[in-house]
């Protein structure tokens, strides 16, 4: 995104034009200066003699070549998309200085740029000529302390030097807001209106996924509330944590999640409002806002035409869209099988199974890793036999294929005796705060 978005020529017109306006302002005051000194009676007698006389004002045009000629820098920042290259990065940047590009190619502080994840922001300074003056990336971190990647221009233009660092920043803990109608043009369209960040989407997705179709269940007139963790440095974001409690009014009916971890561990979850688990054993939908295009049961194949058992669900979404593993689980499988393509197949608890099929790509996992419920292991593709972009799911028991929607509702976990009053005493501040959000306007896309 860029943030000045005058161009250069632009630029510098308005800027000759209002030194040209104090130019002329200072000469205005230079005649009434003269006019202040003339005799007072030459004005009030017609017939009194007058003398003309030349005033030496000074010479502003050296002092207006170089306010013209000043060096000016723009901000530009941009996030860091899949499949980015620096040069692709650089280009939106709007940086085109290719001593930058093999300094940041070829020094290893500054190759962290490429360790960055889609999403994450990039901030750079460029001069008039867009060649690069500095870059600032946040790297890995917490909203707590994080690192922070320098590329600075040493050198002049003509004898280019680059010098990057990375440094340790610590950040402010705060707890942002935001509440929300949802309105006829959707769950997304909604989130942008509220200024919900992408990954605070994400996560709210993850959260009611055991429980909640986000593409079937959600309609106009829904209301949402968030309270989710950033962290700032210098009063500027550095980068958003976890959502830490959430209520969703969907069809009238609510659902409310809050974060906790006992004794302030990090293993922890997302429980209701009165303490039952938020967890189930498999999420509801391994694709984000897609929508199921072919049930489980018999149907008429779409390439061979004839009847046959689909053993599991088909999720209509476009190549490139992430997909999630449904359950704690460990890679049995990553390759290619006929007919399901590109295929992940992991392996959980119990005897039970999950397919992953006609993906576009894999997302940097390996045979025998473990995977959490909601990690990324591929993206929607149209491999195998697809007559287009889908995921295709399944659950097994013991081999055998289930309906995935017909586990999805088993009865959570629910916390009781000391650990419940615990819990109850540490979320107390949380409810004032989603009890002090019911008391605002909430965000609409009509404000």
């Amino acid at each position: 995104m860029e943030l000045n978005d005058p161009t250069l020529a632009d630029h510098r017109g308005r800027r000759k034009k209002l030194i040209a306006a104090s130019v002329a302002a200072v000469l205005m005051l230079c005649m009434a200066a003269a006019t202040g000194v003339a005799p007072r009676n030459a004005y009030l007698d017609p017939m009194a003699p007058r003398q003309q006389e030349s005033l030496r004002l000074p010479d502003l045009r050296e002092q207006l070549e170089k306010l013209t000629d000043a060096a000016a820098t723009y901000i530009h920042e941009a996030p860091m998309q899949r499949g980015d290259t620096i040069a692709s990065l650089l280009k939106r940047l709007g940086i085109d200085d290719a001593d930058a590009q093999d300094f940041i190619r070829t020094n290893a502080a500054a190759r962290n740029l490429f360790n960055l994840e889609p999403g994450q922001v990039v901030l750079a300074e460029v001069d008039q000529d867009n060649l690069l003056v500095s870059l600032r990336a946040t790297l890995d971190g917490n909203v707590s302390a994080s690192r922070e990647l320098v590329i600075e221009r040493a050198g002049n233009v003509d004898e280019p030097v680059f010098k990057a660092n990375v440094h340790a920043v610590k950040t402010e803990l705060r707890h942002e807001l935001r509440s929300g109608i949802i309105v006829a043009g959707g769950f997304s369209k909604t989130m942008d209106a509220a200024n919900v960040p992408d990954e605070i989407v994400r996560q709210m997705l993850s959260i009611f996924s055991g429980v909640i179709d986000f593409h079937h269940d959600i309609v106009a007139g829904d209301r949402f509330r968030i309270v989710y963790e950033a962290g700032f440095h210098d009063g500027v974001l550095v980068r958003n944590g976890r959502v830490v409690a959430v209520e969703l009014i969907n069809r009238a009916q609510p659902y409310q999640a809050l974060w906790y971890s006992a004794e302030d561990s990090n293993a922890g979850g997302y429980y209701t409002f009165d303490g039952r688990s938020m967890a189930r054993p498999f999420l509801r939908s391994p694709v984000e806002l897609s929508r199921m295009s072919s049930g489980f049961g018999w149907r008429n194949h779409p390439l061979h035409h004839r009847w046959v058992q689909h053993k599991g669900i088909d999720f209509a979404a476009p190549t490139g869209a992430r997909v999630l593993a449904t359950g704690n689980g460990t890679v049995d499988f990553i390759g290619q099988q006929t007919g399901y393509g590109n295929i992940v197949i992991l392996r959980h608890d119990g005897g039970y199974s999950t397919y992953y099929a006609h993906l576009s790509q894999y997302a940097g996992i390996h045979s025998g890793q473990r995977v959490t419920q909601g990690q990324l292991i591929g993206y929607v593709g149209q491999t195998g036999w697809a007559t287009g972009p889908h995921l295709h799911y399944e659950l097994r028991f013991h081999d055998v294929p289930q309906n995935p929607l017909s586990v999805m509702l088993m009865e959570p976990d629910t916390l009781t005796g000391q650990t419940r009053q615990r819990f109850l005493s540490f979320t107390s501040d949380l409810l004032n705060r989603i009890s002090m959000l019911r008391g605002i306007e909430v965000a609409s896309n009509g404000n």
